[in-house]
């Protein structure tokens, strides 16, 4: 293990990839400085982005994360025996395993408990978590619906483009926004303790990880920086609120260092790496997926492509950086 050979624990890469994912956010909010911009950040656009994250994430978790998971602990349970015949190997392969599966099992559980959080400091919203980017109008004809963007773009007969709204309309537009960027902090601390565990073990894992939850951290810059712009005005303020929301991602990176200390044993990493699989799972699962659903409008394929899609370029990038020998 990395962690061990060192004696310590290389922060530049950890808190480093960690930054970039996280002002990815920020990044997302910047469509609000261009109309262009604004006018391509699509219910479709937002569809492929979230798949092709959700695949990445998925990849990361189950193939990467999970396996280092088993590989912790099977090491741990195999240095307790001084002498082991065969049998005890199985056995303690058996119990890699085992923990391994129970700490994922926690990890999908930590990420239903923090969607109960986001539910309680966001009262009166139908949606949670990452889903709170859905668009919010449907029109009904003839048994099927049309999903429309949250904000509507009016063009003028200028180059202009603009948005008409009554001062009730200004304020709705405006809470939905802050309390999307209070959602989207709060599910940032999980991927900020992943992104910083992959980290600790390898710049490359840390790496992939952090690009697929920086394409996930675009579309949620749109979606806390747009409603916000569009219901005061301000530029400053909708990039503020999408700084905060990333600023949260930090402090999940500083409780795993705490976790993760200078000098982890090995049931201390395959803890985490199971629980950061798990949580990655379950916001994958229960957020990412259904949200990319919803903005493709019913259109199954273009969800699943993205997702096979993110899962294929993760893979090729580990094939890679594996000819390379990083």
């Amino acid at each position: 293990m990395a962690i061990e050979e060192e004696s310590s624990l290389d922060l530049t890469p950890t808190f480093g990839l960690n930054a970039l994912a996280a002002l990815a956010t920020v990044l997302g909010g910047c469509v609000i400085f261009s109309n262009k911009l604004l006018q391509l950040a699509s219910p479709m656009f937002m569809a492929v982005l979230l798949s092709i994250s959700a695949g990445i994430t998925l990849f990361q978790a189950l193939v990467v994360l999970f396996a280092n998971a088993y590989k912790e602990f099977n090491d741990a349970f195999t240095l307790n025996e001084s002498e082991h015949d065969s049998s005890e190997d199985d056995d303690a392969q058996g119990n890699a395993w085992l923990a391994a599966t129970g700490c994922f099992g926690g990890g999908i559980l930590i990420s239903y408990i923090i969607d109960f959080i986001v539910q309680k400091l966001t009262p009166g919203q139908n949606m949670n978590g990452t889903a709170r980017m859905q668009p919010e109008r449907m029109s009904f004809e003839e048994g099927t619906y049309e999903v429309k963007p949250p904000v509507e773009l009016v063009q003028n007969q200028g180059s202009d483009v603009f948005i008409k709204m009554d001062e009730a309309a200004k304020e709705k537009l405006q809470r939905m926004g802050i309390l999307s960027a209070i959602a989207v902090g709060v599910h940032n601390i999980p991927e900020g303790i992943a992104t910083f565990v992959a980290s600790s073990e390898h710049a490359w894992i840390g790496l992939s990880l952090a690009i697929g939850v920086a394409l996930h951290n675009i579309a949620e810059g749109i979606a806390v920086a747009t409603p916000i712009y569009f219901a005061t005005g301000s530029i400053c303020r909708g990039l503020l609120w999408c700084f905060l929301s990333a600023v949260a991602q930090h402090i999940g990176g500083l409780i795993a260092f705490v976790s993760l200390g200078m000098d982890a044993d090995n049931e201390t990493q395959g803890v985490l790496y199971g629980l950061c699989a798990g949580m990655l799972c379950g916001i994958c699962m229960k957020e990412i997926v259904p949200t990319a659903y919803m903005y493709a409008n019913g259109r199954m394929h273009l969800v699943s492509a993205g997702t096979l899609g993110g899962m294929f370029l993760m893979s090729s990038g580990l094939i890679f950086f594996k000819y390379i020998g990083v």
